[in-house]
């Protein structure tokens, strides 16, 4: 490999940070921190929510620290605002309060995590960036964690090219919390996917649909990194052991029969996150 092919796949492998907080003495801190956790590039630097929205419509984070307490635009809201347009998107609070309702706060609205600025987080740190979609994330000595099996604050996609299903799967899915995108096309679903602001935590696939079907649309998504553990149900009225075969060979963690009962598809869907 050539010093330039391996420069390049270097940089493939780190990690991609804005850190927005009003204090510059604490964001110049954190870097320094950062790069003895692990790989990191840092992007982009705000120091309040506005700054740090405007950063977003030319960059793209792999990750952001938040802090909570800021002027113009407080780390509550600026996150709030970025999720809806990024649902995707790790974002790890930051403060130097021990607050049950900061913390609460911003679970509800898809943070991923909140560390106390006054803890050593250095182990931590290295483990949300080595693993950043893996769980959600707080500092040892918070005096109040939040039951994380109760967050349904989770993403997921549904591909069947019959929409009445999409319908009926959606409606269901965000009564009960879940942010859900649905696609009636295989390959748009993929193009979905694969946006870089985009990542699923489950993904609900079709066996029989037009273009490609379930198992090849399952195979085609598996080649993507950012996938290769995500759980994919696959849906389908057939019956044939050998299309069930092929789903699994081709990646799918489960596979549901139709038509089905929406309590019991609930109850499969919590159980694969």
């Amino acid at each position: 490999m050539s010093h330039v092919a391996k420069k390049n796949n270097k940089y493939r492998h780190m990690k991609r940070i804005i850190l927005v907080d009003d204090k510059e003495v604490f964001r110049n801190s954190l870097v320094e921190t950062l790069k003895t956790a692990g790989e990191v590039e840092i992007i982009g630097q705000a120091s309040n929510g506005e700054e740090f929205l405007a950063l977003l419509t030319h960059k793209q984070p792999d990750l952001v620290f938040m802090d909570i307490e800021m002027p113009i635009m407080n780390g509550i809201e600026a996150t709030k605002k970025a999720l809806a347009k990024y649902p995707g998107m790790i974002i790890i609070g930051l403060s130097m309060y021990d607050n049950k309702s900061y913390i609460e706060k911003l679970m509800e609205i898809g943070a991923r995590g909140y560390l106390l600025k006054t803890s050593d987080n250095h182990e931590l740190l290295k483990t949300i960036l080595k693993y950043p979609e893996a769980e959600i994330f707080f500092s040892e000595d918070l005096s109040y964690k939040p039951n994380i099996a109760q967050n349904k604050i989770k993403n997921i996609l549904i591909v069947d090219d019959f929409k009445t299903n999409l319908v009926v799967m959606k409606s269901g899915l965000v009564m009960a919390g879940f942010t859900v995108e649905t696609s009636t096309n295989p390959q748009k679903a993929y193009d979905i996917a694969n946006l870089p602001e985009n990542k699923f935590d489950l993904l609900i696939v079709d066996y029989r649909m037009p273009v490609m079907n379930g198992a090849e649309l399952v195979a085609k998504i598996r080649k993507l990194p950012k996938y290769n553990k995500t759980p994919i149900i696959m849906l389908s009225s057939e019956i044939k052991k050998e299309y069930k075969i092929e789903a699994k060979k081709a990646g799918a963690t489960g596979w549901m029969k139709k038509p089905f009962q929406l309590d019991k598809f609930k109850k499969i869907i919590e159980t694969a996150l």
